[in-house]
């Protein structure tokens, strides 16, 4: 089973191809005058390459996801399966991670971006101007994503959560793996193909516009690989994986699994085909604990990142799409390589400064409260 510290090293190498999909894979969001002309370390057909395999950090977010909700949600009770009520704590515990940005990124957007010129082909410079009451409350709440179209996954994170609740809940004593895989994969058939054509053939077109019908019934392979995420941490997975490796040396097991990344960057990169995400995310989940477990440094660095990957998720947008003096900052270089380094590096400290600065508002209002009851209000 993978450990906590393996899903944080994960998610901290999920947020680096997030940072390069959003870098490497969108021409037209490039600001004028400031394309990739001097890259030296990479090409730019594998800079291409890499922008779109970066595509896969969602499913792997959503594959981590639904692992780590069965670990910390399910325990054994005489012989059965309980379910720790825990669904009110994560959303609320998500909302918290979300609203630190919000508080201080939109705000800032508003008073100091808000007469941008169109620096791109697709006008992210207009995010802050115009601004209604309506856009502020339906972003807060997580509904739309006014102000940073990156944030669309924080509402599928959210119906997945809800959804994979409710798959505990269903399978909580079953222990055929065969079942639940069949379940998932019967579900997905007939969410994406069946349901749609029913719809359609009805004359029900309208649900395609309603928000419920959307959110909880447009599933796609990035919301299934939550499902498959349950399943491999309930029957342990990966430690079948660990069982096909155990006999090798540490240098074949390194190898091996180093041709295997590349061969699922390779099938990736040339056929970018979605549905391909729920064989290869596993594998590719596997492969880089395999190599990291080897190498300490490189297993340090991507827990650093895994600890303030929600942060940087939410932040790196910012840098690289909304706010013009960062986006010279991050695409001055003109240089691919180096570019991706100043997303990253500026995502983090942005990251420290949000924890370090809420540390304070926390410590201040602790403070604050104990000074009240101690004069009796």
């Amino acid at each position: 089973m993978l450990t906590r510290e393996n899903t944080k090293q994960l998610k901290g190498f999920a947020v680096l191809l997030m940072l390069a999909h959003h870098l490497f894979a969108f021409s037209d969001r490039i600001p004028y005058g400031f394309d990739f002309s001097r890259n030296i370390f990479l090409s730019n057909t594998l800079t291409s390459f890499i922008g779109v395999f970066g595509k896969i950090c969602v499913p792997i977010f959503m594959f981590l996801g639904g692992y780590g909700l069965y670990a910390s949600c399910v325990y054994k009770e005489d012989n059965e399966n309980k379910i720790k009520n825990k669904f009110i704590i994560k959303i609320v515990n998500l909302y918290k991670c979300y609203w630190k940005v919000f508080i201080i990124f939109v705000p800032l957007g508003i008073l100091f971006f808000s007469k941008q010129p169109q620096f791109s082909n697709e006008n992210f410079g207009s995010s802050f101007s115009n601004v209604r009451t309506y856009n502020v409350i339906s972003t807060f709440l997580g509904i739309e994503t006014y102000f940073n179209y990156e944030w669309w996954f924080f509402k599928s994170y959210l119906f997945a959560l809800f959804e994979g609740f409710m798959f505990l809940e269903l399978f909580k004593n079953n222990k055929s793996i065969y079942k639940e895989v069949f379940v998932i994969i019967l579900w997905y058939i007939i969410i994406s193909s069946l349901l749609p054509n029913i719809i359609s053939l009805c004359g029900l077109n309208s649900l395609t516009n309603n928000f419920w019908y959307l959110n909880l019934f447009c599933i796609t392979s990035c919301s299934i690989l939550f499902f498959i995420g349950i399943c491999f941490s309930k029957y342990d997975i990966f430690s079948r994986f660990y069982k096909i490796i155990k006999d090798l040396s540490h240098i074949e097991s390194i190898v091996i699994s180093f041709i295997t990344f590349v061969l699922c960057f390779y099938v990736k990169a040339i056929i970018n085909n979605n549905d391909l995400d729920i064989l290869i995310v596993p594998i590719v989940c596997f492969s880089v604990i395999v190599m990291i477990n080897h190498f300490s440094l490189l297993a340090k660095g991507l827990l650093l990142l895994g600890n303030n990957s929600t942060n940087m998720w939410l932040t790196h947008s910012f840098y690289c799409y909304y706010f013009y003096p960062f986006v010279k900052i991050v695409y001055g270089s003109r240089n691919a390589l180096i570019a991706f380094i100043t997303l990253v590096v500026l995502s983090l400290i942005t990251s420290f400064l949000i924890d370090l600065s809420w540390k304070y508002v926390s410590k201040l209002y602790n403070q604050i409260h104990i000074f009240l009851l101690n004069k009796g209000y």
